[in-house]
């Protein structure tokens, strides 16, 4: 983003803060000129004249550099990570985000094209109490079991979910297909299906696809849906609240009726250094057991490499 590195100094210069735009010398920029406090003569009133002032001076607090939107960073790192990673399908879980969304289908537009990508949309109220949370997973677990009895599946409940989610994908539909006169298409058709064992920490839980999923059996996709969870994210986002001190939250003062942040950060710059520095590590250097009960890293979970990296691997690396 531009901006004139001397406002004041070319206002009073040019004299152009009451004139016309196109006749301004930095019209270009998204802040032409620098509010100059009304005289008697001018036609502008000083509550206008301090709003303005107010937005220039908001400005001037941001810090150096470019700046740009959240959805240019998305598409940098989705490009990045398809740059990096050589897989032949992909399989995305997000929620709502819409800049996570825009930059995936702009990146893998021909993954999606030729279906070799999905999106899965994981959809939860954040807003509901832990309480509220675990008595929806109690509920929905009963149901499930009752459910798996009158079946007769004997079975773990994953297991009964697994065949409860079958029964119902033979009947619902994430897509629709429709014909034009000059083609076929599929149509999302915002159809999200309840997830049969919703998470203790997150309550009910819907799962949606954006995708066509109609080359799947049903079975196949029964696993794809019961594997959509953010445990990933929430994993790395409690490693920077416990690892980075800066960035842990409030801390609760001596008589409990207020939150202190006297370790907060105040500089979105170092906060990104130490952040940086924790993704390195985290990815490369923090092995951890998953479903398949081996000790790996992120990193070499996705094939990017196959050791476990030391911190001096990093720093020293050439």
């Amino acid at each position: 983003m531009e901006y004139d590195l001397k406002p004041k100094e070319n206002t009073l210069w040019y004299r152009d803060d009451h004139v016309d735009s196109f006749c301004r010398k930095n019209d270009r920029l998204r802040f032409s000129n620098y509010p100059i406090e009304p005289t008697k003569e001018d036609d502008q009133d000083y509550a206008s004249y301090s709003n303005e002032l107010l937005k220039v001076r908001e400005r001037e607090n941001f810090a150096d550099g470019l700046h740009v939107k959240s959805q240019y960073t998305s598409i940098a790192h989705f490009w990045l990570i398809q740059q990096m990673i050589n897989a032949k399908e992909w399989r995305f879980v997000t929620d709502e985000d819409h800049s996570l969304m825009n930059g995936m289908y702009r990146v893998f537009l021909k993954d999606f094209r030729l279906y070799n990508a999905h999106h899965f949309v994981c959809k939860m109220d954040k807003t509901k109490s832990r309480k509220q949370t675990y008595e929806e997973h109690k509920e929905a677990k009963k149901i499930l079991k009752d459910w798996g009895d009158a079946k007769g599946i004997h079975s773990s409940l994953y297991g009964i979910a697994r065949v409860n989610l079958t029964e119902r994908l033979k009947t619902h539909r994430f897509c629709e297909e429709i014909i034009l006169p000059d083609k076929r298409a599929m149509v999302w058709l915002n159809n999200p299906i309840q997830h049969p064992l919703p998470p203790i920490d997150k309550g009910d839980v819907t799962i949606d696809c954006r995708t066509d999923v109609s080359a799947f059996e049903n079975d196949e996709l029964a696993d794809m849906i019961l594997s959509v969870n953010d445990h990933a994210t929430n994993s790395f986002i409690q490693q920077i609240r416990r690892r980075i001190s800066i960035l842990d939250r409030s801390l609760v003062t001596a008589r409990g009726k207020g939150k202190s942040y006297i370790y907060a950060n105040f500089n979105p710059k170092y906060a990104q250094y130490a952040i940086t520095i924790l993704r390195t590590y985290y990815n490369f250097c923090l092995p951890y057991k998953g479903s398949d009960t081996k000790m790996l890293t992120p990193a070499q979970r996705i094939g990017l490499t196959d050791k476990v990296f030391d911190l001096k691997d990093i720093i020293y690396m050439s």
